[in-house]
């Protein structure tokens, strides 16, 4: 305590030194004014990197992105859009590889459903970035079959013609029975990811089709597709052929976690490749 108080009285004593000493004053206004001045760049600058990070992540994706440009123009004759999404989504429903891999030009790819400037979108740009930047260069992540391939969708995506017309919900709505057979069928939930994560019908039922009453897609962003179209990874039951992983969420607390986690999946490999919960 009387330590404490020591203190205490010693700080009093500067302040009516403060005080009582006119000249100082003046001093410590000029001097506060050129901390707050010298303060600003850095509070600029951190302010500045995080729009620097949120546009980062916008750029990255939409150097990736499939246009849903005319998603919303359907000819006669027609049901469907067509733009690329609409492209794609058919040749995969159609188990067409051929096709599809004239869009991906790659055997295997990511197809990212993401939104513009989220926070959970931005930790996945940190794991594909980083990921694809030490891939095949990096000892950890050396061993890769194949170039990377990335395909980015944004599900907030609006018509030119009528801002209030989402493209990406009238693309789920024309392939709607894609998106059923994403949700029905057991052979996604008896993945090793899926077991592993325990992932059910529901849970990709409740992703991709919610109730019928729903005019928009349910799906969340991120959501991540791993397609696989290589001869040793295709599976005859598939319904959905070259379809091997729908990740929810990709793990990890870091970039550098969630591109191993990315990796794994990439390389059908640790949960992605094997039981882990014998529970």
């Amino acid at each position: 305590m009387k330590v404490l108080r020591a203190i205490g009285g010693f700080f009093a004593r500067i302040g009516r030194w403060i005080k009582e000493t006119a000249w100082i004053q003046p001093l410590l206004i000029v001097g506060a004014i050129f901390a707050v001045i010298f303060a600003i760049p850095h509070i600029i600058d951190g302010v500045k990197g995080w729009f620097d990070e949120s546009d980062a992540a916008n750029k990255y994706f939409a150097k990736y992105q499939l246009s849903l440009k005319n998603a919303d123009v359907i000819p006669d004759g027609e049901f469907i859009g067509t733009s690329k999404v609409d492209n794609l989504f058919t040749y995969i429903a159609d188990g067409d590889q051929d096709k599809v891999k004239s869009i991906t030009n790659n055997d295997k790819f990511f197809i990212a459903f993401v939104q513009k400037d989220s926070s959970s979108c931005k930790d996945l740009y940190g794991g594909l970035k980083m990921f694809q930047d030490k891939y095949n260069k990096n000892d950890e992540f050396k061993g890769m079959k194949g170039n990377f391939k990335l395909i980015t969708i944004y599900t907030d995506s609006v018509s030119t013609v009528d801002d209030e017309t989402n493209l990406f919900d009238t693309v789920w709505s024309n392939h709607y029975e894609l998106f059923e057979d994403l949700s029905r069928e057991h052979y996604l939930e008896n993945t090793f990811y899926a077991q592993n994560k325990s992932y059910n019908t529901d849970k990709y039922s409740s992703a991709f089709i919610g109730s019928s009453e729903q005019k928009t897609c349910p799906m969340s962003t991120p959501l991540v597709m791993f397609f696989d179209y290589t001869e040793e990874n295709l599976i005859q039951s598939q319904k959905v052929k070259g379809l091997s992983d729908v990740i929810f969420t990709v793990d990890g607390s870091s970039d550098l976690e969630r591109a191993r986690t990315l990796k794994n999946c990439w390389s059908h490999s640790d949960i992605f490749g094997e039981i882990k919960n014998h529970n």
